[in-house]
């Protein structure tokens, strides 16, 4: 995925948790996703976007960017923010 379609799903996730109220914030990796809340998750992904961003512009952290969009669309996913197909066509170069 090109740096500028990264950022623009970035943007879009970053503005929907935004407008919802979600706060940034670190989950408690002593537990697992299905173990805390839906409002902790989310939260977590709103936390992971700042990570997006700061690996995607650092030429050799590519795999740790793409880790952490996985993370932050499964979580949308779960949270049933997304389809499945509504998430390929985010991460599709010409769509959005």
């Amino acid at each position: 995925m090109e740096l500028k379609k990264i950022l623009e799903v970035v943007t879009l996730y970053r503005k929907q948790l935004e407008e919802k109220n979600i706060p940034k914030k670190r989950m408690d990796i002593s537990k697992t996703f299905g173990e805390v809340s839906s409002k902790d998750r989310l939260a977590h992904a709103h936390w992971l976007l700042d990570g997006i961003v700061e690996y995607a512009n650092q030429k050799n952290k590519e795999g740790k960017t793409g880790r952490h969009l996985t993370s932050v669309q499964m979580i949308l996913s779960f949270e049933n923010w997304y389809t499945l197909k509504e998430l390929m066509y985010h991460n599709r170069p010409d769509t959005y």
